[in-house]
C-alpha cells in the first residue's frame, strides 16, 4: 500500500493491525512533501525530527501493546493559525512573525492524545481573511488541480496539502466558509461542526495579550478525504477544554446509517444573491438526479420567509463588530462615510465603525431570528444540498476586482461568501463533499447543513450520498 493515498482511518487501522509502521507513514508523507511542496508552497512549516520521533514513539507504544488512539501514528497537518508547541504561529500576520507557541492549541492536544503525529503546518493568508491564500510572510499556495488559481482560503494550505495526498487529514477553522470553499476548489471533504461545539482554545487571531473578540461565528473543524475522517476528527475534537465558557458538553452520539432512499433532502441550486455559474448548477442537478435515482425525496426549498440579503448583513456586520473592536475611534472614522459604498462589505464596515450597542444587538436579535427559521425548516428535512461557492477556482487576482461568475462582475467577498455565511449566521453543521467538475476539469464540492447539534446525523446523511459518488478525485499531476 502507499501511505500517501489512503485515508486518515485506513492508515490508522494498517498501523494498529501490524500492515504498517508509523515510521513507514510518516517517512512516506514527509518524502512526498520533499519531493511536491515546493511548487505549490502548501505546508510551509515541517517538522521532519518531531514528526519522526514521534512515529518512532507510536510504534514502540504498539509493540508494547499499549492502548491505541483512533488516530495511532497517523501523520496529519495543522493549519498554520493553531498553536503548535515549539513551533511559530502567526496566522500569517508580520507582527506574529517571531512568535513561537509555548503549548499546543485545545484541539491539537486532543489530536495528539489520540496518537496523530504532525507532520507540520500549512499556509494561511494573513489573519485568515481571503479565500485565496497569499501570505505576506510565506508566499501563495496555488490550487492542486490548476497552479493559476486560488487554492481556497483560509484553509487554503490545509486543503491543497490534502488533494496532494502531502497529508491525510487537516485541522482547520471558518468563520466564513474557510474550511469550506478550500475543500470544493481542491476536490475534498470538510465538516464545520455546529458552533461552540469545539473549542477555539489556541487559535490565532485572538492576538496574543489582547482582550478575546471572536467569539461568534467562528468555528473548527477537519478537512479529509472521507465523510468517515471528518467523523472520526470529530470525535476526538468534540466538546468543551474548560477554557471556551461557550462551547457546550452536548454529545456527538452515533452517526445514524442513513440509507438514500429514507432521506428527505431539500435543496437549492442558486440563491437571490449570486447566481451560480452554469458548471456549478450543472452538478447540483446531477446530484439530486443521483439522489433521486437511489429513492431519496428531494425537493427545491429553503425556509419560508428567509432574506438572504439581511442575512448576508447581519453575518457581515457580527463579523466586523469582532474585528472591529478594539480599534482605536480615529481609525473607525475613516471609514464612517463608507455606509453609502454600492459595495455590501464597505457597507458592512461603515455600519459598524460606530461600535453602537443597540445595533449590535439588534444584529444578534435578527440572527435569532434566521436562526429558527433555518432549524424550523430542517423539521421536514435530514439536510440542506446546496453550492459551496458560485463557481470552481478561479483564477488569482488582487481582493479590489470584482469576481467573475459566468461574465458577471460581483464584488469580491460578497459574491465569495454568498453562500457560506448562512451556516456561520445561524451556527449549523454543514459538510462539503466534491460532487463534480466544471468543464474545465475543475472539482466541485456541495454542501449539506444540518440541524444545530445534530452533527452526528448529518455525517450519516453525508455517509449516504458518498457512497453515490465516484471516489474522492486525484489532481492529474498528484497520481504518482
Amino acid at each position: 500500500m502507499n501511505p500517501c493515498f489512503e485515508t486518515a482511518t485506513r492508515l490508522a487501522r494498517a498501523i494498529r493491525n501490524g500492515r504498517l509502521s508509523s515510521v513507514e507513514a510518516t517517512e512516506a508523507h514527509l518524502q512526498r512533501i520533499a519531493r511536491l511542496n515546493g511548487p505549490i508552497n502548501a505546508l510551509v512549516v515541517v517538522d521532519r525530527d518531531g514528526a519522526l520521533k514521534a512515529a518512532r514513539a507510536a510504534d514502540r507504544a504498539r509493540a508494547k501493546k499499549n492502548r491505541l488512539g483512533p488516530l495511532h501514528g497517523v501523520p496529519i497537518t495543522i493549519k498554520e493559525a493553531f498553536d503548535v508547541a515549539g513551533l511559530h504561529t502567526t496566522s500569517s500576520h508580520p507582527p506574529l512573525k517571531d512568535n513561537v507557541a509555548l503549548g499546543d492549541a485545545s484541539l491539537v492536544a486532543r489530536l495528539r492524545a489520540a496518537g496523530a503525529v504532525i507532520l507540520g503546518k500549512t499556509n494561511v493568508p494573513e489573519l485568515c481573511a481571503d479565500f485565496q491564500t497569499d501570505s505576506p510572510l510565506f508566499g501563495t499556495t496555488k490550487n492542486a488541480w490548476d497552479a493559476r488559481r486560488t487554492a481556497g482560503g483560509s484553509t487554503g494550505g490545509g486543503a491543497v496539502a490534502i488533494a496532494a495526498r502531502l497529508s491525510p487529514l487537516e485541522l482547520g477553522s471558518d468563520i466564513g466558509g474557510s474550511v469550506r470553499n478550500p475543500a470544493h476548489y481542491n476536490g475534498i471533504f470538510s465538516l464545520k461542526p455546529t458552533e461552540w461545539r469545539v473549542p477555539g482554545r489556541g487559535h490565532v487571531p485572538n492576538l496574543p495579550g489582547q482582550t478575546r473578540t471572536g467569539r461568534w461565528m467562528g468555528v473548527f473543524g477537519p478537512l479529509a478525504r472521507s465523510v468517515e475522517d471528518l467523523e472520526t476528527a470529530l470525535r476526538i475534537i468534540d466538546g468543551p477544554d474548560g477554557y471556551d465558557a461557550e462551547a457546550a458538553p452536548v454529545p456527538l452520539g452515533p452517526a445514524p446509517a442513513a440509507k438514500p432512499k429514507d432521506l428527505r433532502i431539500a435543496f437549492i441550486d442558486s440563491n437571490p444573491l449570486v447566481k451560480v455559474s452554469a458548471d456549478t448548477a450543472a452538478v447540483v442537478a446531477q446530484t439530486v438526479r443521483l439522489l433521486s435515482k437511489a429513492g431519496a425525496k428531494v425537493k427545491r426549498a429553503e425556509p419560508k420567509s428567509l432574506d438572504w440579503r439581511q442575512g448576508w448583513d447581519d453575518w457581515a456586520d457580527l463579523f466586523q463588530y469582532q474585528v472591529r473592536a478594539l480599534q482605536p475611534l480615529a481609525e473607525r472614522e475613516r471609514t464612517f462615510e463608507m455606509v453609502n459604498s454600492s459595495n455590501p462589505t464597505a457597507r458592512s464596515a461603515g455600519r459598524t465603525a460606530r461600535l453602537d450597542l443597540a445595533e449590535f444587538m439588534a444584529v444578534l436579535d435578527r440572527r435569532d431570528l434566521i436562526m429558527r427559521q433555518c432549524e424550523s425548516f430542517l423539521d421536514d428535512y435530514d439536510a440542506w444540498l446546496m453550492p459551496v461557492m458560485p463557481d470552481a477556482a478561479f483564477i488569482r487576482q488582487k481582493q479590489s476586482e470584482p469576481l467573475l461568475i459566468d461574465g458577471t462582475p460581483h464584488p469580491y467577498f460578497f459574491a465569495g461568501t454568498s453562500y457560506n455565511f448562512l451556516a456561520n449566521l445561524t451556527g449549523q453543521p454543514s459538510v462539503v463533499l466534491p460532487c463534480g467538475f466544471s468543464k474545465e476539469g475543475l472539482p466541485i464540492g456541495l454542501q449539506l447543513t444540518g440541524k444545530r447539534w445534530a452533527d452526528a446525523r448529518l455525517l450519516g446523511v453525508a455517509k449516504a450520498l458518498e457512497k453515490l459518488l465516484p471516489p474522492c478525485p486525484v489532481p492529474p499531476n498528484y497520481r504518482n
